[in-house]
This record gives structure tokens, C-alpha cells and sequence, in this order.
């Protein structure tokens, strides 16, 4: 049994996986990080467990400590110049995040020919995939909720009570909720946009990440929902080693 973690900034997620089918699946917010082994005590020890971290050193910690009972050396995923078929064109690739870097590992992995996957949670990660695996760049931006709640919390006669998605809003709540919706949207659809233009055709969206009910209606393009892409990624990574 193989254990991936995802330590994002506001949740952990984790599940555990037997070949490539999932056995189990669950989360946790990060500040309760520290209890990390009571969630996980119904778990079998696992043979090998590949951890991503964005959360920072004592988020680390707190995961080395739930592991330290099995006795296990956790794989905590870097970006690479590439790895698992996936080709990374960062200038310096080590700089791409290890959750962006496992999102594009498992796009890769769903075979849909030229990809942006979108990570929409307290940021929206946007990353370009070839169909043949080359990561050409990417894109981030403030999360929908960091849109909307900076409105609310900025401007003395604005709110960040969730509104309704609408094509002509005619209140503010409205307003606010369909200007978060659009301009995370646009920003994406725009990119598709570039990649077509120049040369990759038939891009798709595939959507994950905290956010993605909350901006999924604002889409004109098909869009992909696959919550579980960075899991699919470290599960991948760890067939690798």
C-alpha cells in the first residue's frame, strides 16, 4: 500500500492506494496538522508514502511525527527537470511548487491531449501541458475567495456575502460573486486561448481544488473536474521510485 499526502495551505489531504485504485481517501484542515495520527489510525502501515508540501517546516514536522510509528522515509516531491514524462520549462526548475509540479504529473496521467489544469484553492495555480508532456508555463492568481473577501474586507460598503453567478448582476452581492467567477474564468479560458494560438489545439480545463463548485459554472469551454490530480501525481511519482 502506497500513502500520498498533499499539505496545501489551508487543507491536508491524503488516500492510500493499492496498484493504481484507491483504497482510501480523507483531510483535515491544517491547523488541526498536529492530530494527523489520530486521523490516520485506522491506516495499514504502508510500504512507501510521497508527501508534497507548501504549508512550510512545522507543517513538515507535524507529518514526519504522524509517520515516525512506521518507521518509513517519506519521498518529499521537489519539482525536477522531469520525471514520470513530464517535462518542466521553468528556468529553474526546482522553483516550480511540488503541488504544481504533482498536478501536471497527474494530468499527464489522464491521457487528454493538451491540458491546462487549474489548482483553485487559496491560489488559482494554472499550468500549461503539452500532449506530449511538456510543462510550457503557467499561471497564478488570487484564489476566488481571496477575490472576494478582499472586496468585503477593504471597502466599507461592500460585503463578502456570496452572491449568485449572473450575466448582468443587479445587486452588489451578485456583483462581487460573478466578478471573482469571471475574472478566475477569463484569466483561464485566456490561456487556453494562447496555447491554440500558438500551435496547441483542442485545449482542455481540468478543474480541481477547494474552490472549483464555486467557479465551475463560469466556464464557456468543457472542463474536466479531477479533485484528486495532485494525489493521481504523487501516486504516480511513487510507482516511480
Amino acid at each position: 500500500m502506497i500513502l500520498v499526502v498533499d499539505i496545501g495551505n489551508t487543507q491536508v489531504k491524503w488516500a492510500t492506494a493499492v496498484g493504481d485504485a484507491w483504497v482510501t481517501q480523507g483531510q483535515c484542515p491544517l491547523s488541526a496538522i498536529a492530530k494527523l495520527s489520530l486521523y490516520w489510525s485506522d491506516l495499514s502501515e504502508p510500504a512507501a508514502i510521497v508527501i508534497s508540501n507548501v504549508a512550510g517546516v512545522e507543517a513538515a514536522s507535524a507529518v514526519d511525527m504522524a509517520i515516525r510509528p512506521w518507521n518509513i522515509e517519506a519521498y518529499w516531491v521537489e519539482a525536477m527537470p522531469s520525471q514520470c514524462g513530464v517535462v518542466n520549462s521553468y528556468a529553474k526548475p526546482g522553483q516550480l511548487g511540488p503541488d504544481r509540479w504533482a498536478a501536471l504529473i497527474g494530468a499527464k496521467t489522464l491521457n487528454l491531449g493538451n491540458v491546462v489544469t487549474v489548482c483553485s484553492g487559496t491560489a488559482t495555480a494554472i499550468h500549461g501541458l503539452t500532449q506530449a508532456g511538456v510543462f510550457i508555463g503557467g499561471l497564478i492568481i488570487p484564489g476566488y475567495d481571496l477575490i472576494h473577501k478582499s472586496l468585503g474586507s477593504n471597502a466599507a460598503q461592500l460585503s463578502d456575502a456570496e452572491g449568485t453567478l449572473s450575466t448582468f448582476p443587479l445587486t452588489t452581492r451578485d456583483a462581487i460573486t460573478s466578478g471573482a467567477i469571471r475574472a478566475t474564468c477569463q484569466t483561464i479560458e485566456s490561456f487556453c486561448d494562447d496555447m491554440e494560438v500558438v500551435g496547441y489545439d483542442a485545449v482542455k480545463i481540468v478543474l480541481a481544488g477547494g474552490a472549483a463548485d464555486k467557479v465551475r459554472a463560469g466556464f464557456v469551454r468543457p472542463v474536466i473536474r479531477q479533485d484528486d490530480v495532485i494525489l493521481l501525481g504523487l501516486l504516480e511519482i511513487a510507482k516511480s521510485l
